[in-house]
């Protein structure tokens, strides 16, 4: 039977995008001190004074807040999954310990698995069942499926 890994906290804490992990954008000097800071702060304009307040927001709960209070730029929903995937890539492809912890999950399902009801990013737990789309356990899996050298990802870095 597949391992299950439904929670990322605990031992597992390193796949949740509040881990502290300093996302550096390529080719710019451009930084995240977590992928939730990266996420939340792509919702707008680089250079834009919401950006700048969400990159540096004391915590990843605080980045995200803001990130909720923003006028979301209107393709997010056609790149959000492609942001996530970047931020995830440079994660796992910057810091060699969490991309080994990633890779020692070996074949687990990754649920991101939360009684807060995002059944986008992750799945509900109801009577021991995952109820959702769990997308940021999915691009897990993708990410450490590329990283054991299982297929070639392709990502967008937007503006």
């Amino acid at each position: 039977m597949t391992p299950i890994i439904s929670h990322f906290r605990g031992e597992h804490g390193f796949l949740s995008n509040f881990y502290p992990s300093i996302i550096r954008i390529p080719n710019s000097a451009w930084q995240y001190p977590t992928v939730e800071h990266y996420f939340q702060a792509a919702k707008c304009p680089r250079h834009s004074n919401e950006h700048e307040a969400i990159m540096l927001a004391n915590t990843p709960k605080d980045a995200k807040m803001l990130g909720r209070r923003l006028k979301i730029r209107k393709d997010w929903d056609d790149i959000k999954i492609g942001i996530m995937l970047a931020g995830l890539n440079y994660k796992f492809q910057t810091h060699a310990s969490l991309r080994r912890k990633l890779l020692d999950t070996g074949d687990a399902i990754l649920v991101e698995g939360n009684t807060w009801n995002d059944r986008f990013w992750g799945a509900s737990i109801i009577e021991d069942e995952f109820i959702g789309l769990n997308m940021l356990g999915v691009l897990l899996m993708h990410v450490r499926q590329k990283l054991n050298g299982g297929f070639e990802t392709r990502y967008r870095e937007d503006d």
